[in-house]
């Protein structure tokens, strides 16, 4: 999937859902692909440089409440030490893993996939 068509999905994820509900979209990435993001209409973007950086802006996003959705490279969600348990307990905001702009990477884990298991006892196979 290109770029360009997962910036436009997430745009119009935006339009319907957030603006509806007065929440919002927040990115948490590198700089080159907050950049897109932000070319896209994004407002709420956080370029960090390490895991450290990613996890302390991703902690802060989890504490506010006018956040239903955060977007973050699949790099720093698998790299965030117990991200997956932090989400398992509550239902906003969702962090929606996104690939780099230099493309996707060979996950270990899809972090959804590791919460569906964790919640409903199912294995997912993708």
């Amino acid at each position: 999937m290109s770029n360009s068509i997962v910036l436009l999905f997430y745009k119009k994820l935006w339009r319907e859902y957030a603006t509806g509900l007065q929440m919002k979209i927040a990115l948490v990435a590198d700089r080159s692909t907050a950049t897109s993001f932000k070319l896209a209409g994004l407002s709420d973007v956080s370029v960090v440089r390490n895991v450290e950086e990613a996890e302390k802006r991703i902690n802060e996003l989890l504490g506010r409440g006018d956040v239903a959705v955060i977007l973050a490279t699949e790099r720093l969600v698998d790299q965030v030490p117990g991200l997956a348990e932090k989400v398992a307990e509550r239902k906003y905001p969702l962090i929606v893993p996104i690939p780099e702009t230099r493309g996707p990477l060979v996950t270990r884990t899809d972090l959804i996939v590791e919460l569906i298991r964790r919640k409903a006892g199912i294995e997912v196979k993708l």
